[in-house]
């Protein structure tokens, strides 16, 4: 997708969700499916109030640093900005405090035209997500059929190894996932394949990364972790 296209697509979302807040709450325009998906469990989900899992926030309440890292555009996958410097965070909070004595906890807001990052591998390769976001992986140099976040890139320079989705992870990280731009990918797949938007949405909500939570909307995520005390950091 070129810069033209990526800006062209924006619009269309940020009208056609100006439209739904007039017309309908968010609660009500969700689709039925789970709310928080790994690719093992999954908890079914009305769409109704109270049934998002926020239980993310408590791993924020303990921690003696916190901050959110908004990610609302892929980036390349071969230089990934918010996981290189969200890991910086996380090193600069080693470096400033002695062990055992803080609690640093970052949080990745995966929204817009980013939410792809958050799937797995067998949905990159299922919904043919490299060619839907003209990306292509770091090692192969072909249109990404995995997530290319998630696997380890080529060094940049020598003893230089950039992180992965899943280091961030282990070392604490909590993933958000903009539940209304992927409604937004799912219909734009669906009208490819001439399926039912509601399937290909709980499809995509099936294929999260072990750890990532749904919340209604990136807006949400975003100032919901701001409320719970975490430093807002703009890419």
């Amino acid at each position: 997708m070129t810069g033209e296209e990526n800006r062209g697509s924006r619009r269309e979302f940020m009208a056609k969700a100006g439209r739904l807040a007039s017309a309908v709450s968010l609660t009500t325009f969700l689709t039925p499916g789970a709310a928080y998906a790994t690719p093992a469990a999954l908890s079914p989900v009305s769409g109704s109030p109270g049934q998002w899992d926020l239980s993310w926030l408590s791993r924020l309440a303990t921690a003696t640093d916190r901050a959110v890292f908004d990610w609302p555009s892929l980036g390349d996958p071969a230089e990934p900005l918010v996981l290189e410097i969200a890991a910086r965070y996380l090193d600069n909070c080693e470096t400033a405090y002695a062990p055992q004595k803080y609690e640093a906890r970052v949080v990745l807001n995966i929204r817009t035209q980013a939410v792809s990052a958050a799937l797995d591998d067998a949905t990159w390769d299922r919904h043919a997500l490299g060619v839907e976001y003209n990306v292509n992986d770091p090692v192969t140099h072909k249109a990404a059929v995995r997530n290319p976040f998630w696997h380890r890139v080529p060094d940049p320079l020598p003893g230089v190894a950039l992180p992965t989705l899943p280091d961030l992870l282990g070392r604490g990280a909590i993933v958000l996932v903009c539940d209304f731009a992927l409604g937004h990918l799912a219909k734009r797949l669906a009208d490819k394949t001439g399926r039912q938007s509601v399937e290909v949405h709980q499809e995509l909500r099936n294929g999260f990364v072990s750890g990532a939570f749904a919340v209604p909307s990136g807006i949400f995520g975003l100032a919901k972790a701001q409320n719970a005390g975490c430093a807002f950091v703009r890419m």
